[in-house]
């Protein structure tokens, strides 16, 4: 009997959209599927020691860059010819897959154009919803309406969070009229597995060959807080910055997914550690008398995998970052501060003032919503 083969691709804005697919591809394969990740070069280096056994396929994708002046959303705005190319293009690039390849399920986490019509193929979103600034948010409906085109191109959207009130993404995919082929999955993890951490256990990712073990940590002092460097530059360099100068003399583990641009500031006593494996990521926020980290979806739904909570601290002008800022601001033991109003740092990582305000017990049991989700997948009925 052939095994199904699905075909995975992420969107190459950052490290976020392959790090939820990763928890995906896991469960599928475990679940006997053929799986297929086809990703950029440098995502691909982060996917090949988490998932042995996957076949990997480098496809180049679209890099948006970001400015040091702009709010990000006018960057976005600008570059939205070479969004759309890069969707055209990737449509294209698809049908050369499928021809090398035969995948029976596609994919898509948040890849416009990487659906074929005679394929079963999934497209992943946190973001139905597409949030604009204040001003602007009167163009919310058409920007809705124009991504429920796309969305309608997939047989199935599937989005990673908990459907109801109790949610970790608002209504950027909650509330209002959403698509009829949407199905929630609840929260995607790499520090995880099926279901360990409703239970308060983190799992332990598989061994295999492109596993490896930890990194020497005994360098780490007892007490230290622990920034997850991400985003794009030079927003990424501006907020290693500002946190370093705010948490004063505080030890300060900092997790980077590439090199460092600049020198660390003098001064500053900072543990780098560049690329770290999903087990040494795990030993270090766990350990941690504080994280701090941007509000990305995909590092908040980690962040709950493992019940910790965070000072979140949007990406200026990056308007999903904010709106996510705002909404889990007090809740599920997050708090949000902007980039240059850092003053209560330090309180926080010494313990003197508590940023916990909830805390993740009480988010649903993603076990039922995943299982559904996977069942869909596996039947790969076009609707």
């Amino acid at each position: 009997m052939n095994r199904l083969k699905v075909l995975i691709s992420p969107l190459s804005w950052g490290f976020g959209h392959a790090g939820r697919m990763i928890p995906l591809a896991r469960e599928l394969q475990r679940r006997g599927c053929e799986v297929i990740f086809a990703a950029d070069a440098y995502l691909l280096r982060m996917a090949w020691r988490e998932l042995p056994g996957v076949t990997m396929i480098e496809m180049p994708g679209l890099r948006i860059r970001y400015s040091r002046f702009l709010p990000q959303y006018v960057s976005v705005f600008m570059q939205m010819p070479l969004v759309v190319a890069s969707a055209v293009k990737e449509h294209s690039v698809l049908r050369r897959l499928i021809r090398e390849t035969g995948p029976s399920v596609i994919i898509s986490d948040n890849r416009f154009g990487f659906y074929n019509r005679d394929i079963f193929s999934v497209y992943v979103t946190h973001q139905v919803r597409i949030v604009f600034p204040g001003f602007l948010r009167w163009l919310e409906p058409v920007a809705e309406w124009a991504h429920r085109i796309i969305i309608n191109r997939y047989n199935l959207c599937i989005v990673p969070d908990y459907p109801g009130e109790v949610n970790l993404s608002g209504r950027l995919s909650h509330g209002g009229r959403m698509p009829g082929k949407l199905t929630y999955m609840g929260p995607l993890s790499r520090f995880a597995v099926t279901g360990s951490y409703m239970s308060g256990e983190s799992g332990e990712e598989p061994a295999g060959e492109g596993s490896d073990r930890p990194g020497d940590l005994t360098s780490l002092p007892e007490k230290y807080a622990c920034l997850i460097l991400s985003g794009p530059e030079p927003q990424r360099s501006l907020l290693l910055e500002k946190v370093t100068v705010a948490a004063g003399r505080i030890p300060l583990a900092v997790m980077t997914a590439t090199p460092l641009r600049i020198p660390p500031p003098p001064g500053a006593e900072l543990h780098i550690i560049t690329a770290p494996s999903t087990a040494t990521m795990r030993r270090i926020i766990s350990g941690a008398s504080l994280v701090v980290t941007r509000a990305g979806y995909t590092s908040v739904m980690e962040l709950v995998s493992l019940r910790r909570g965070a000072v979140l601290i949007p990406t200026p002008g990056q308007t999903e970052q904010e709106y996510i800022g705002r909404h889990l601001d007090g809740r599920f033991g997050f708090v949000t501060m902007k980039q240059n109003r850092l003053e209560k740092l330090v309180a926080f990582a010494m313990g003197n003032t508590a940023p916990v305000t909830g805390t993740p017990e009480a988010l649903p049991d993603p076990l039922p919503l995943l299982e559904k989700t996977i069942a869909l997948l596996l039947e790969n009925k076009k609707q």
